[in-house]
């Protein structure tokens, strides 16, 4: 039996493939998502990640 690969594919660009690394992102509208590297970075710049939760394992400068 042949295995399928799922490809990754960003939840907010629509960016696909087998190579393609994803991050997770914690959306103030949409939920726990995976976005491609271009899209973590315009949601952090936009401010649309819920503060704390962007996997650092601790909260953001401003919110302590």
């Amino acid at each position: 039996m042949k295995k399928v690969r799922k490809m990754a594919e960003c939840r907010l660009c629509g960016k696909n493939g087998e190579d393609l690394t994803l991050l997770s992102a914690n959306h103030k509208d949409l939920g726990q998502i995976m976005v491609c590297e271009e899209c973590w970075k315009k949601l952090w710049h936009e401010n649309r990640m819920v503060c704390g939760t962007t996997g650092s394992g601790g909260t953001c400068p401003s919110c302590r």
